[in-house]
Parts: structure tokens; sequence; C-alpha cells
């Protein structure tokens, strides 16, 4: 089928003007995309939940990147609690560009650990030098969690409700704060961006609300089902 002038598989799971979502494995559905300026993704983390435990992250990592097809840039973003050895993958034709530090103005708590932000890791070349992105900053700060992704358990000493990092109760386990992704979208994306471990729709919500395109590929059916409703939200428009 043709989407903005490009040619793509067909039967998407959802499309609109600006983002298209494939139910499918990754590996399988890459060799068959048009080339894109960059790849933002959350992957499976080297520590991943139990539910994932049976899944390498390393070995699918590298077969991620090679059944890609050529692309401008790389951008990984991993939990402050993952290890990022199985970035090691990477192939060499993505030179390592820079580490950012996504932090939480309000931190959060996983277990014993205050999970105060993730870390992304850039890899490629840089992005077009335009106005406001003459330089590429390495901090965001995330000023606000997303409602949809919200645990509340009890009240901390000041009164306020205290943020939990369980994932019993929420739609995914392992969601992205949509400001770092909007952030990392606007620093290191032109145009077209991919995200082949789509989980929620972050990525693809993220590109929408800074006009640019995205293609987005999840294995899972239900967390189809959640991005392709974020998607047909109405869009607000951000500034950079």
């Amino acid at each position: 089928m043709i989407w903005n002038g490009l040619t793509i598989p067909d039967n998407p799971y959802f499309y609109d003007q600006d983002v298209v979502i494939y139910h499918a494995d990754c590996r399988d559905i890459l060799p068959h995309l048009p080339k894109v300026d960059t790849l933002i993704t959350d992957p499976i983390w080297p520590n991943a939940l139990p539910r994932w435990r049976h899944i390498d992250p390393m070995m699918l990592m590298q077969e991620m990147c090679e059944a890609l097809n050529d692309t401008d840039r790389l951008v990984v973003q991993l939990g402050c609690d993952s290890g990022p050895r199985f970035l090691q993958v990477v192939p060499q034709r993505w030179p390592f560009l820079r580490v950012c530090w996504l932090d939480y103005a309000c931190p959060s708590y996983k277990g014993r650990l205050l999970y105060t932000g993730d870390v992304a890791y850039a890899f490629g070349n840089p992005p077009a030098s335009i106005p406001g992105r003459h330089v590429l900053p390495g901090k965001y700060t995330s000023r606000k969690s997303d409602e949809l992704f919200e645990r509340h358990n009890g009240r901390n000493k000041g009164g306020r409700r205290s943020t939990a990092r369980e994932t019993d109760d929420i739609p995914h386990p392992a969601p992205r704060r949509l400001q770092h992704v909007q952030w990392l979208v606007w620093v290191f994306s032109d145009s077209l961006i991919l995200d082949p471990f789509a989980g929620s729709g972050t990525t693809g919500r993220a590109a929408k609300d800074l006009g640019r395109k995205a293609i987005l590929v999840e294995i899972e059916e239900k967390y189809c089902r959640i991005a392709a409703k974020r998607m047909a939200q109405s869009v607000m428009r951000l500034e950079a």
C-alpha cells in the first residue's frame, strides 16, 4: 500500500495520515519497510519482567539490527535499572553518538530502587542542525507522569500521593514517559521514525504531537489495541 508517498506492507493493524501500526514480529516485517531517518525504541530489557524471561534480549536486539533497512540513527531508551551491555550488538555502521539523561521531577520507586529516570543511548549520524537544535542536549526532565500508566500507592509524609512502579494494574508493564519520548523525537528525528518494539505506542503519540510520521511494530495485539486508541486521540501540536 502507499502511505505518504511510501510503499509499505499491506494490512496494517492501524493507520492514519501520521502513524502506521503493524501487529507483527519486527524481525519479519523490518526488511519490507522503507528507509526511515531515525529508530527510537525501548526494547526488551536485559532484566526483563518475568513474562518476558524466555526472550534473549541481546539476540533479539542483534536480529532486529540485522533485519533493519539502513537508517541514519538509533536511539535506544533503557530504564535506570537496566544494564546497557546488550547494546554491544549495535553494528559499527551506527557509531556511538551520545548518552541522554531522562530525569523524573517526581521520582517513583520499584522495590528498593528509587526510580529517578531513564537513559537513552544514541548511535549514528547527528540530525540536521536547525534553529533550536544546533547543539544536541543530553538531559531532559519530565515534570509529570502519564495518567494512563500511573499507579498511586498511599500518601507520603507531605500528604501527596506517591507513585509506585508496580505493574499489575496498568495497561503496559514498562511504559515510557511521553514527555521524554517527545523530547527524543524533537532532538533526534527529522521526518520518519520507526519503533520496532512499540508497546503501548508512546513513540507514535510523540511523533503525532510533533508533526512527524511514524511506523510502529508490536508483537502483542493487546498493546497494538492500546496504541491504536492513543493514536486516535486528538493531536495537541507541541512547539519545539
